[in-house]
């Protein structure tokens, strides 16, 4: 294990805007109170969403500064290198900001900034820490060649990462058995409470917003609404007329316009926009059941656990899920919902059961999922870390 290096400060990277990725704040609130007591400063690095002008704020005692890339506007001019433009100036912008800091630890989130990660570890001697928020190299939407490049950094970094963290226990089993052997824990994506939800936990009225009555059974889908959701063939299956339930898809992407073609046809389905991650739990604790359904069309997919399942079992809706291994696995053991097949007829049955059922399911042990035990088991290692 190498030296810690002589900053108080951890620092957090990632190629997304920090200030409006849900996972990377709530880790970096998890362990902002730690560092505080620690005389240290938490610290995030991520780049400028389009259409903002914070370039620092300050959320949850954390610092956190998003980088504009110039090259971005280059896009027509430079069109056949742009992601070798953009990726040096991200190396660049981050490398230079990071030096005012010279940290003692290093997160990165996801593998494009690893490469980046792995220089300041080495120019600082920070400790480096691997978050992967899915398995990198086999993802929806990703190329062959994206595929090679994403694993070969992986193979290239590995034996400088410190401490690894995934987000499924067999997404954590390939890794340790592609790569080796290597510190690592497993941090789940659920919601973070807050203390009042209990009680508003119908203030946001989304039966009222859809004139849907509350003798009337609604389906939910929370997340992205693209490719490789099941999101087509959940369309087809509520559209069909014995199917007696509403669907409501929570989120924003590629798929709105289908939605909404859907919807004008279809007085059973409807879209909402996105909301804020802490509203999320409020908003669908109204309806009657969460739909996870995922095709398997990456290995990535095949092995999640999407923070939608998480978001629907504490907002106390029974979940229909696909049935992939940690899918099942912790509907199962959770006592959460049921899962079904990937066809469409093997969704349309399991949603006609689950109208027709009167199971109360049970729900157990919920707190080893909750987000305070995966923050506290973040706050453990980087004390380990740290020590």
């Amino acid at each position: 294990m190498r030296e810690i290096g002589l900053s108080n400060t951890i620092l957090h990277i990632s190629h997304t805007d920090i200030a409006r990725d849900s996972r990377i704040l709530k880790e970096m609130k998890a362990i902002s109170s730690f560092a505080s007591k620690s005389n240290m400063n938490v610290v995030g690095l991520g780049i400028m969403a389009e259409g903002s002008n914070a370039e620092t704020v300050s959320l949850n005692d954390c610092e956190i500064i998003s980088v504009r890339l110039k090259m971005r506007k280059l896009i027509k001019l430079f069109r056949p290198v742009r992601p070798i433009l953009i990726f040096l100036e991200l190396v660049f912008r981050f490398i230079w900001q990071a030096r005012k800091y010279k940290p003692s630890v290093v997160h990165c989130h996801d593998t494009l900034v690893l490469p980046i990660g792995l220089l300041i570890s080495i120019w600082s001697g920070a400790k480096l820490i691997y978050d992967a928020h899915e398995l990198e190299s086999n993802r929806n939407g990703q190329g062959r060649i994206g595929s090679r490049i994403t694993k070969s950094i992986e193979i290239i970094a590995w034996p400088f990462v410190d401490l690894f963290i995934s987000v499924s226990p067999s997404i954590n089993s390939w890794y340790i058995e592609h790569f080796g052997e290597k510190e690592n824990i497993l941090i789940l994506n659920a919601p973070e409470l807050r203390p009042e939800s209990e009680n508003n936990r119908n203030s946001l009225g989304i039966r009222q917003k859809f004139g849907i009555t509350n003798d009337e059974t609604i389906f939910v889908y929370l997340g992205i609404l693209a490719k490789g959701r099941g999101i087509e063939k959940a369309l087809k299956v509520f559209s069909r007329p014995e199917i007696d339930a509403h669907l409501i898809f929570v989120g924003w992407g590629l798929h709105e316009e289908l939605i909404t073609q859907y919807g004008s046809k279809a007085n059973n389905i409807h879209l909402h926009h996105p909301v804020a991650h802490h509203d999320v739990v409020p908003l669908v604790a109204d309806c009657d059941f969460g739909l996870c359904m995922i095709e398997p069309i990456s290995l990535s997919d095949y092995l999640c656990l999407p923070n939608k399942l998480f978001e629907y079992c504490f907002s106390g809706l029974p979940v229909l899920a696909s049935d992939f291994p940690e899918l099942s696995r912790v509907v199962k053991t959770h006592d959460l919902g049921i899962v079904c097949g990937d066809s469409e007829q093997d969704l349309a049955s399991a949603v006609l059961e689950l109208t027709s059922t009167t199971k109360k399911f049970e729900f157990n042990c919920l707190e080893e999922l909750s987000w305070q035990s995966q923050g506290d088991l973040l706050v453990k290692s980087y004390q380990n870390f740290l020590k």
